[in-house]
């Protein structure tokens, strides 16, 4: 948000210079562009602009298209700027993986009454996924394509492209894993003992349905499905001292 003295700066260096000052108007239009500079948006917000508009990019052309130029130009913003955010595309790359595991579960809405149990908040966690799948398709799709990749770089780059994609899934199973902990202690219950398998469970069936749903949509379908998926997985829920 712009302050009340970046405003004021903007509107100054807008005003035209004195003429017995001496200053020329190229002076004044540099001046202008230096006032421009506070209404800007910061270096942060600017770098999360560039990760989402590399998503999108890569969803609609594929990794190897989203050049960096091509990125700047789907976020109406200087290649400069991009280069000054990150130093490669490698880098911006890296902070898309990073923005769809690690960061995902942050950008979701809150679960409503935690304090239901796990049990809930596993079917709660599913629904405001496909939400958001829904709303942003693309995400989806980005995701295939960048854990993909590591069959379409030379053999050299293979293994920092493998070790990318686990980077990813360790980031959606922790996060994931931690939620739902958190869902059982603030309801009082045990902790399953095969929760980390579980929740892995819960990950490849998201992402099963979405490749479904991308390649054959029918909405009310996959919300069935992920609701069965939830159930499901309750079910097979173990914990310590039960009979196998």
């Amino acid at each position: 948000m712009t302050t009340f003295f970046g405003f004021f700066l903007v509107e100054w260096f807008k005003k035209p210079l004195p003429t017995q000052v001496g200053r020329s108007e190229p002076s004044g239009r540099i001046f202008r562009q230096i006032g421009d500079l506070v209404a800007r948006v910061s270096s942060a917000e600017r770098r999360v602009q560039f990760v989402q508009s590399a998503a999108k990019v890569i969803a609609n052309d594929g990794v190897a298209a989203a050049t960096t130029r091509r990125i700047a130009i789907e976020a109406g913003a200087p290649l400069a700027s991009l280069h000054y955010c990150f130093r490669n595309k490698d880098e911006l790359l890296q902070e898309v993986y990073h923005y769809l595991s690690r960061d995902y579960a942050t950008a979701l809405p809150p679960v409503d009454h935690p304090a239901k149990g796990l049990a809930y908040v596993i079917e709660a966690h599913a629904q405001r996924i496909w939400k958001r799948m829904l709303a942003n398709p693309h995400e989806q799709v980005t995701t295939f394509e960048l854990l993909l990749r590591r069959f379409r770089v030379d053999q050299s780059e293979e293994p920092q492209a493998l070790t990318s994609n686990r980077t990813m899934y360790e980031g959606w199973i922790s996060s994931t894993v931690e939620l739902f902990e958190e869902a059982a202690r603030s309801a009082g219950e045990s902790l399953p003992t095969n929760l980390e398998l579980v929740t892995r469970l819960f990950i490849s069936g998201i992402d099963g349905i979405s490749m479904q749903h991308l390649a054959d949509p029918d909405e009310a379908r996959s919300d069935r499905l992920v609701r069965l998926l939830a159930h499901t997985l309750v079910s097979g829920l173990e914990y310590e001292g039960e009979s196998e």
